[in-house]
């Protein structure tokens, strides 16, 4: 990943796009895992580098009408999560989700990754397993996250354990900086750091 993929913009550009949006969906089967039927629950946008943003803008709309990986790829601070999908060649695995909760490492958690896990993350095989282990075949709300249970992801024996910490939510370690932002196939929740780092991240 270059050195221009991980420049950082303003905590508060993160929003810039991913603005508070409610959304329902109904479920579609995804390949490998479990699906979930029914509309999606309402939840609020939560976490330090969230603006408060009321429902109803422009930008929200056009969010809940985004799909997941448009709205990572138009965010300049996901940036690498959006290269590592190009590296693992996963737009079908993305074009696929329906209702999924997908956990995004922000330009800055890759940016703190030991340089061998960055070299690591250049091989497809190992991009592609990371991306599936931040992927839960559920719609996790921030009380579902705060309950202190762990979350099968769609990386074979890989679960994610959550819970609430100082006000936020954690996600093995990592703290989600902005979570629930929703948009017309996934739950996205942004994470500052990757799960596990300072022990044994997922897919590492």
């Amino acid at each position: 990943m270059n050195a221009s993929m991980r420049r950082l913009a303003p905590a508060g550009a993160l929003l810039a796009l991913f603005t508070l949006a409610g959304c329902a969906g109904t479920g579609a089967r995804f390949p490998g895992g479990a699906y979930e039927e029914g509309p999606r629950r309402d939840d609020k946008a939560f976490g330090e580098s969230c603006p408060q943003v009321a429902p109803g803008t422009a930008d929200a709309a056009a969010l809940a009408e985004s799909r997941a990986l448009d709205a990572i790829r138009r965010t300049p601070q996901l940036s690498d999560f959006a290269a590592l999908v190009k590296t693992a060649k996963a737009d079908d695995m993305f074009a696929s989700m329906q209702n999924v909760t997908v956990f995004v490492p922000t330009d800055a958690a890759f940016e703190a990754l030991p340089a061998e896990r960055r070299k690591e993350l250049a091989d497809p095989k190992a991009a592609g397993d990371t991306i599936r282990s931040l992927i839960v075949a559920q719609d996790l709300t921030k009380e579902d996250l705060g309950t202190g249970q762990s979350h099968p992801t769609l990386q074979e024996g890989v679960q994610l354990h959550t819970r609430a910490a100082a006000g936020g939510v954690t996600v093995d370690g990592a703290e989600v900086v902005c979570g629930s932002v929703t948009t017309s196939d996934a739950r996205l929740h942004l994470l500052g750091a990757l799960p596990g780092v300072g022990g044994r991240g997922p897919g590492g």
